[in-house]
């Protein structure tokens, strides 16, 4: 089949198949447009340092691990989070480049990787792991065989860049509202649904840091994708705000006019729980046709088609 057929076949679906208008465009943008560049190496601050000549190693702390991917259209960020015993890698990227001798270069201890949520651009080296973690909900449960965890097209969105839909051999499955002890450093799993049902966000109390994943980060914040959900994103704002302290970093996935990590504070997701509020209760104007574009503050915004 030609792409002209494919995306003919595609334009007719959007007619007839509303419910899913953002996933179909954005499938046809990325037919015609081809897999996107490498951004060119960007100006990095002088305590961020260059692994090779696409990954980027910056510490937050000396057990906490910044690993960019500025040359990634997304501009990603994975972290690795040690303990004295063994270590998490929180994301790992949409697969472009092994991430895996990265972290060799970084720990001898045990890493199990986990993914924020199962989009393509953060689960892309997971089968490159011995150890994979998964949050225990029932949009991942439902997937789990006696032959692995295979991702839907829906939570995966990997036909945007063509890439394939992995089989996962999950190792750990994670009861949401429980502690991971990595010796020394415990975490806790939270079920953060908003931007997917699946959402997961660790809470790392002692260190004051929260990964958050597609949560919230620098840029415009998707909750017009399958599973988004603007009520499920407001109850998650107000959840994590009774927990989170004033000082609290939030460890981000994506960045867009910073240089860096992407971190964000308290105060910012304060601005996200309380125009979701005024979303919701229709008090506040979005921008744009296709979906909805909402400013929440200089540095985020959020798109929806819930209106």
């Amino acid at each position: 089949m030609t792409k002209n057929v494919v995306v003919l076949a595609l334009l007719i679906l959007v007619a007839t198949t509303w419910s899913n208008r953002v996933v179909l465009m954005l499938a046809i943008t990325g037919l015609i447009g081809g897999p996107p560049a490498l951004n060119e190496k960007s100006e990095e601050p002088q305590h961020v340092k260059w692994f090779d000549n696409y990954f980027t190693l910056e510490y937050i702390d000396e057990k906490t691990i910044a690993i960019g991917e500025p040359r990634y259209w997304q501009v990603n960020y994975n972290y690795l989070i040690l303990g004295d015993e063994r270590a998490i890698l929180f994301d790992s990227g949409p697969g472009l480049k092994d991430i895996k001798p990265v972290i060799a270069s970084l720990t001898d201890l045990p890493v199990t990787v986990v993914a924020s949520h199962l989009h393509y651009d953060h689960v892309g080296n997971h089968d490159r792991f011995a150890s994979i973690a998964m949050l225990d909900v029932p949009s991942t449960r439902a997937r789990a065989t006696e032959n692995g965890f295979k991702i839907s097209s829906m939570q995966h969105l990997g036909f945007l860049e063509n890439i394939k839909n992995p089989v996962l051999n999950v190792s750990e499955w994670w009861q949401p509202n429980t502690h991971i002890d990595l010796g020394g450093r415990t975490l806790k799993i939270l079920n953060a649904p908003g931007h997917t049902p699946d959402s997961l966000i660790l809470w790392d109390e002692q260190s004051d840091l929260l990964f958050a994943g597609d949560y919230i980060y620098d840029g415009l914040l998707y909750a017009m994708l399958p599973g988004s959900d603007l009520d499920d994103y407001e109850q998650t704002a107000a959840r994590l705000l009774s927990i989170i302290n004033d000082t609290t970093r939030l460890l981000t996935a994506h960045r867009e006019s910073t240089s860096g990590a992407p971190i964000l504070a308290r105060d910012d997701l304060l601005d996200l729980h309380q125009a979701l509020q005024k979303i919701n209760r229709g008090d506040l104007k979005g921008g744009g046709w296709f979906s909805k574009t909402y400013k929440i503050n200089q540095r985020l915004s959020l798109a929806s088609d819930q209106y």
